[in-house]
């Protein structure tokens, strides 16, 4: 296989000029021309081991059917405790979980597109959430905006490897959709993290218990 340093550190969530460096030293430099090293599976996981801050693979010695087993049991836990609502990666549903906590009324159909919880004081709120790791861009994006029928945009971002939120924001509608791209490709408004981080109210103490 052909591997890169950015897809070394996205698969095992390093920072990408670490994963450069190992591959250089293990591997060395790769010739002009070259998109990646070329390297086994076995050569693969032998380089990671070069690395001091990997994080640690406590399940690396578990068949990968009763992984996927243990995935979806969680998720069956998940939601009959109320912390998600649907069988998808629970980062979604757990961001809906977070902000109801935070600002308490009542979650909104899952049909409903332009808001995702109303308050007990009539504010609906858009919840958006994202998982980041070392090795994340910063021009990562939220999901898409597809409609500003909202009061409030509340911004999440979290460890990828924790769960835990490292900040989060309020924005209005007007800035969301100044601070966001249009893309035609998705039909819809896409706001990179590094321009939410800067804009809006710091409301990350709000969520200090899930921190």
């Amino acid at each position: 296989m052909i591997v890169t340093a950015k897809g070394l550190a996205s698969r095992f969530d390093v920072p990408v000029a670490e994963a450069r460096a190992v591959l250089k030293k293990v591997h060395g430099t790769l010739p002009r021309g070259a998109k990646g090293w070329a390297l086994s599976e076995a050569e693969v996981l032998s380089t990671i081991e070069h690395i001091p801050a990997r994080p640690p693979r406590a399940l690396a010695d578990r068949p990968t059917p009763e992984l996927l087993s243990q995935y979806a049991q969680i998720l069956a836990e998940l939601r009959v405790r109320g912390v998600v609502r649907t069988g998808n990666a629970p980062l979604g549903d757990y961001a809906e979980h977070m902000a109801l906590s935070v600002y308490g009324g009542s979650l909104a159909q899952n049909s409903a597109k332009s808001y995702d919880l109303t308050t007990d004081e009539g504010r609906t709120i858009q919840v958006k959430a994202r998982a980041v790791s070392p090795s994340a861009s910063p021009s990562a994006v939220f999901s898409v905006f597809r409609s500003f029928d909202f009061d409030v945009a509340t911004l999440l971002v979290l460890d990828s490897r924790t769960y835990a939120v490292e900040w989060a924001r309020e924005m209005s509608p007007d800035q969301v959709k100044k601070a966001s791209r249009w893309s035609a490709h998705v039909r819809g408004h896409l706001l990179s993290i590094r321009a939410a981080e800067k804009l809006g109210m710091d409301v990350t103490e709000l969520f200090a218990e899930f921190s």
